[in-house]
Parts: C-alpha cells; sequence; structure tokens
C-alpha cells in the first residue's frame, strides 16, 4: 500500500510539474514590469482609458525617459526588449507585432523594423 501511494504521489508531482512549466500564452511578450537587456530601462504598462500607454523608466533614478501609446489597450499583448538594444516590440490583436526603435532618448515607431527570430509571438511555435 505505501508502494501504490508512492507512486500516486510521485505520478501527481511530475504533472504538477509538467503543468508548471507550459509556454507562456504571449510568447516572448509580458504585461508585466520589464527591464532592458542591460538593466538600464524598465517598462511598465498602464491604460489611460481605451488605450496603453507604455512608460519607460530610467532604472537607478525610477525617472521617466519616455512615454508613448501603441495600441488600444483591449486588443494589446505585452512588450518585449530586443536582448541586444533598446528597441521595444509591442504585441496587438489589432496591429501585429511592431517596433518601437530607440533613438536619441525616445522610442518612436519603425514599421519597417524586422522582428528577430528569438522574439516569439502568441501565435509563433
Amino acid at each position: 500500500m505505501k508502494r501504490v501511494l508512492l507512486l500516486v504521489s510521485l505520478l501527481m508531482l511530475v504533472l504538477l510539474a509538467a503543468c508548471s512549466s507550459s509556454k507562456n500564452a504571449w510568447g516572448s511578450f509580458t504585461a508585466e514590469k520589464t527591464g532592458s537587456f542591460d538593466q538600464k530601462f524598465y517598462a511598465l504598462q498602464n491604460t489611460d482609458g481605451s488605450n496603453v500607454v507604455i512608460t519607460v523608466y530610467e532604472k537607478g533614478s525610477d525617472t521617466e525617459v519616455c512615454s508613448f501609446s501603441p495600441a488600444r489597450s483591449s486588443d494589446f499583448w505585452g512588450i518585449c526588449w530586443e536582448k541586444d538594444t533598446y528597441n521595444i516590440w509591442i504585441q496587438s490583436g489589432d496591429i501585429g507585432v511592431l517596433c518601437y526603435r530607440y533613438t536619441n532618448g525616445q522610442w518612436m515607431l519603425d514599421e519597417s523594423a524586422v522582428k528577430p527570430a528569438y522574439i516569439k509571438s502568441k501565435y509563433d511555435k
């Protein structure tokens, strides 16, 4: 009987571990506070009613550096940073995946940017 209980317990642990390691439903993107590759900046996401607002802060001083509104909040699925630049990618249900390129201390939409292969959208496998 002890062996059966031990086996059942072991199987439950394996099942629990498998469920907890499931892939993020948003791919590389998050709606949480997230930092740049070198942790110089971090970004927070809020809404101003119907639109999402991304605000970037300098990490050491918590000083606001830039703020932009890339999409409607009802369609927004998060952001991610490139792994070697300060470029921020956004993911939205209505406009897709777009890059906000870091130039001269500002993040500006760059519709011609090519998404790096390591950044996975909600629909990438």
